[in-house]
């Protein structure tokens, strides 16, 4: 039968012998089996002289089911087997009946007893068990329930079986709304529905017996239009295309329409739209001036609306530091970045300072915007450049700033240097300002990188910096802060085939000494062989002790 017999049997189960009456050579046992299965209750006693005067039989409570080798009962599932003869190794013969049983069911469930029919009966009792698969009886709701955002939710599963099932729910291809993967429980409650609890749950029950049984609820939560704007500021530019995506959530699904400022946008050559799930996208083909500005997508359905806005910019993209974090250097550093503008780049705003121990906690956690904070603890603005104004204008260029005077208090002013893009006669830009050798000819692109020649700073510091840039449209915001370090000592670096400074034939060699008096600008004017434009960077800061220099080259 495969069952394994469990359980204790009491003291009188156990083998007796008796010169004249047989005893048993089973014991009593408990059998665990399957609905549907077959089970052979076994009875074998040992022979003696008068095992023929005894009589051996089978019974269920009061009910005989055999006595010697009849079978008394009707039941067509149950059969008498007889028990081979069988010796020992000492030579006992053995004899008996077994009792079969096929395809058993709940009912068959309880004791049975083979008895020794004596003056005082001989027995053994077998406990028969039946494990039925769980099945479940009972699922609330039956099939779906649609309830609004808000409202109570309780979900209800029974089931039978033997052992006693166990119920677990879960939710198909998702987690639970608390986050866990299943619940145990006859019960699933969530206090208030909303668009997140949508979805199908499975109510589980299993006993380990047979394969578990299944049921699926499934749970609309109907509520009003939810906008999730994708990126809120799409940067493109003229000519070139643009997407603008708003993710909508809402069931009964929303209606959605796109404005830009207060007038509708129809489907046209220039406009489509996509729609991909939740994922709602307005797309702009061959951008114009006139299609910068604001847009508003607008859902609605049954039970209400929403709106999410977006701007399509022209300006740059956010500035991002890519240089080492370690200068080379103990009073220089070469700091670049990269931005992405689709149409020219007209100037850079670079500002640094010597940090502070505690600067950090005055930018690190908030939000960013278009003003540098001071760091004497008051929240000072310190107004950012106009152009034309810091000492230095047009037709000049101005190559050094001071670094500032180094206060005391922790932190120093932010110090600022205005780097227009230059261009030359045939109208292309070039990035001879760049001072990173080797330079390269200008070649239209969306990512645009820059570097810069920090000097005269103080060896083994702490600086931070922060940049932004302007194209046809307009500034962007200022960068995150940057961190770098200078070096105690320069690094040995192998000799540069190229010269540190280029064209250094073009410079007034005055310009690059740092013995300048303080608050007088530098300015040097910059010739080309034959006079097509003249190349300005502007330098707007305070004069101090340590002087930045911006070394320019232009190719003659």
């Amino acid at each position: 039968s495969g069952a394994t017999p469990t359980g204790h049997f009491p003291d009188s189960n156990y083998l007796e012998e008796d010169k004249y009456s047989p005893g048993f050579l089973t014991l009593g046992q408990k059998y665990s089996i399957a609905i549907g299965s077959t089970v052979v209750l076994p009875c074998k006693i040992n022979e003696t002289e008068n095992s023929s005067h005894y009589v051996l039989a089978w019974k269920r409570d009061i009910a005989v089911l055999t006595a010697g080798n009849v079978k008394v009962t009707v039941n067509p599932r149950m059969r008498l087997m007889p028990v081979q003869a069988h010796a020992d190794q000492h030579g006992a013969l053995s004899t008996g009946y077994n009792l079969e049983i096929r395809d058993v069911r709940t009912t068959d469930a309880g004791d049975y007893i083979c008895q020794i029919g004596s003056m005082e009966p001989k027995e053994i009792v077998h406990t028969l068990e039946i494990l039925v698969p769980p099945k479940i009886d009972y699922i609330s709701p039956a099939n779906k329930l649609d309830i609004h955002k808000g409202a109570p939710i309780r979900m209800e599963c029974r089931a039978s079986g033997n052992p006693t099932p166990k119920i677990i729910w879960s939710r198909k291809n998702n987690v639970m709304p608390n986050g866990e993967a299943n619940r145990t429980g006859n019960t699933l409650e969530i206090m208030h529905a909303n668009r997140h609890t949508s979805g199908h749950y499975k109510c589980t029950a299993d006993n380990r017996v047979g394969q578990p049984d299944t049921r699926e609820v499934l749970i609309n939560v109907l509520y009003p239009p939810e906008i999730e704007v994708e990126q809120p500021v799409v940067h493109s530019g003229v000519g070139h295309e643009a997407q603008l995506v708003c993710i909508v959530h809402g069931e009964p699904t929303p209606n959605v329409i796109w404005y830009q400022d207060t007038t509708q946008i129809g489907i046209t050559e220039q406009f489509s739209q996509q729609n991909r799930g939740n994922k709602h996208s307005l797309i702009i083909r061959n951008v114009t001036y006139s299609d910068l500005g604001n847009y508003t997508c607008q859902a609605s359905n049954a039970l209400g609306k929403d709106r999410g806005t977006l701007v399509l910019s022209g300006s740059p993209t956010l500035c991002y530091f890519d240089s080492p974090t370690l200068s080379s250097y103990r009073d220089q550093y070469n700091i670049s970045w990269t931005v992405q503008s689709y149409s020219p780049i007209r100037e850079y705003r670079l500002f640094f300072r010597l940090a502070s121990k505690n600067l950090h906690l005055l930018h690190h956690d908030k939000a960013l915007d278009n003003h540098i904070y001071g760091d004497r603890g008051t929240g000072h603005l310190f107004n950012l450049p106009t152009y034309g104004g810091g000492g230095a204008g047009v037709g000049s260029a101005s190559t050094g700033a001071s670094a500032g005077t180094h206060g005391t208090g922790g932190g120093e002013q932010w110090e600022n240097v205005v780097i227009p893009e230059m261009s030359d006669y045939y109208g292309a830009h070039n990035h001879f300002y760049n001072m990173v050798p080797p330079y390269t000819a200008y070649q239209p692109t969306v990512r645009h990188r820059m570097s810069f020649q920090l000097k005269n700073l103080k060896p083994a510091s702490n600086y931070e910096a922060r940049v932004q840039a302007r194209n046809d449209h307009g500034w962007n915001k200022l960068s995150s802060i940057f961190h770098f370090s200078t070096r105690s000592e320069d690094m040995e670096l192998e000799p540069s085939a190229q010269p540190a400074v280029h064209g250094a034939g073009l410079l007034d060699k005055s310009m690059l000494s740092s013995s300048a008096a303080p608050g007088a600008p530098i300015a040097a004017h910059f010739h080309k062989s034959w006079t097509l434009s003249i190349f300005t960077v502007l330098i707007t800061a305070r004069l101090g002790p340590a002087l930045l220099t911006a070394t320019l080259s232009v190719v003659a």
